[in-house]
């Protein structure tokens, strides 16, 4: 099985751990929040206005990007409990758990006991199922990519003198591959492959693509495949595989085809900006360059900021990070009707859940220390009303961080993964 070990990394304790701090903050004020008839400018109502959950924020400063993380990082949390509950619900009905045991987990109230409770019935039916087919997986986890402009733009709001120059304090990707925009050419160092979307002077692995002419392939071809180019190419060939030149888009599994067109993929030489179009590559820049996004990593550095104020722009990124769906393949061996129908129902919802955990490891590692930052302190600018919202609101979302990581790790670990 392919996989990768850090992608299931638990992360610390320490990290894991939440404050009750901010919580014990509800008792203590003790004032209203919205109601039906509230006014805007009602000092002692909280209104959508002021703070929602997955809301955009209006406010500056240091309190604006506090509430900002908090409404970021709650809606992607209480979605994912909601995707999660989706995902473990459907394998425990596909693998036959009995109406009794679905009905009484429907029934429960609470969002992430309703949750666990499906999980667990998947959990249970994939044992049941292992037990008479035999499963392998051939996987490869998603890959999450945080925007550097996002966190540009969020540190330029917890500077004094609200801005933020990235191209002058570059961040970092740890773990990772930092993507850049080049208006030049984009080299890997020490002989590797560069990630590519430009014109690749070497081998492309992945997709070349070409407007005008045909490229020489060995892979798929969306186009028109003919016979010619290395070495005297067949064209298509019985598996529906080109061998010869490709008019469209080639898709080159290594060595890749000598790419005249614009390759997407992995890059065995430079990656050239053409016709005044800059290039993506994860390389050495030759020229003019911007960061993008951080691959696969954690994006850390770019402008000096306050510590509480970057880690909650850390949050705030991290939740909106872009997933790719992971490359997942089912095996089974055994019992025919077992194995095909264990086999169905993973590749259905295994998906779901690989790609939940793969946005979810990043906001584990960073929520206890997020969940600590949210404070009366911090939020000084906002109505007092807003203030038990918010920390309630943060409390929630680090609870439902660590149940939906750890939901998402038991059917892993179910399977053996």
């Amino acid at each position: 099985m392919s996989n990768k070990t850090s992608w299931l990394k638990k992360p610390s304790a320490s990290n894991m751990r939440l404050t009750t701090t901010g919580l014990s903050m509800l008792g203590l004020l003790g004032v209203a929040v919205a109601a039906p008839g509230c006014s805007e400018d009602n000092p002692l109502c909280c209104n959508e206005g002021d703070f929602q959950v997955g809301g955009t924020i209006e406010l500056e400063g240091t309190s604006g990007v506090a509430l900002q993380a908090v409404a970021d990082f709650s809606a992607i949390a209480a979605a994912s409990v909601d995707d999660l509950t989706t995902a473990c619900r459907g394998i425990a009905e596909g693998l036959d758990a009995s109406p009794e045991d679905r009905a009484a987990a429907e029934a429960i109230d609470d969002k992430r006991e309703r949750m666990n409770a499906y999980c667990n019935l998947a959990v249970d039916q994939i044992g049941v199922f292992t037990a008479m087919a035999s499963v392998s997986i051939d996987f490869e986890p998603p890959q999450c990519s945080a925007s550097v402009s996002a966190k540009a733009n969020c540190q330029a709001k917890c500077s004094v003198d609200g801005s933020c120059d990235i191209k002058a304090n570059p961040p970092t990707c740890e773990g990772g591959s930092l993507e850049v925009s080049c208006s030049g050419s984009c080299t890997a160092s020490g002989g590797a492959s560069v990630n590519c979307t430009g014109s690749c002077t070497g081998g492309c692995t992945g997709e070349c693509t070409v407007t005008t002419g045909s490229v020489e392939c060995a892979g798929e071809c969306e186009g028109t495949c003919s016979a010619g180019g290395m070495a005297g190419g067949t064209g298509i060939q019985a598996d529906g595989s080109c061998e010869g030149l490709c008019e469209g888009t080639c898709k080159a599994t290594a060595p890749g085809a000598m790419c005249s067109g614009t390759c997407s993929g992995s890059c065995d030489a430079a990656c050239e900006a053409t016709a005044n179009v800059d290039v993506t590559c994860d390389g050495e820049c030759s020229g003019e360059f911007e960061p993008l996004r951080c691959e696969g990593g954690t994006l850390e550095g770019g402008c000096e900021v306050e510590a509480e104020c970057d880690a909650n722009c850390d949050a705030s990124v991290s939740a909106k990070a872009e997933c790719t769906p992971p490359e997942l393949t089912v095996n089974v061996t055994g019992d025919a009707n077992a194995g095909g129908k264990l086999k169905a129902v993973l590749e259905a919802n295994l998906g779901l859940v690989a790609s939940l955990r793969g946005r979810l490891e990043g906001m584990a590692e960073i929520s206890g220390t997020f969940v600590g930052n949210i404070n009366a302190d911090l939020l000084s600018d906002i109505k007092v009303a807003c203030i038990p919202v918010v920390i309630q609101a943060v409390g929630e979302a680090g609870q439902d961080v660590t149940a939906s990581f750890s939901a998402t790790g038991s059917v892993f670990g179910s399977l053996g993964m």
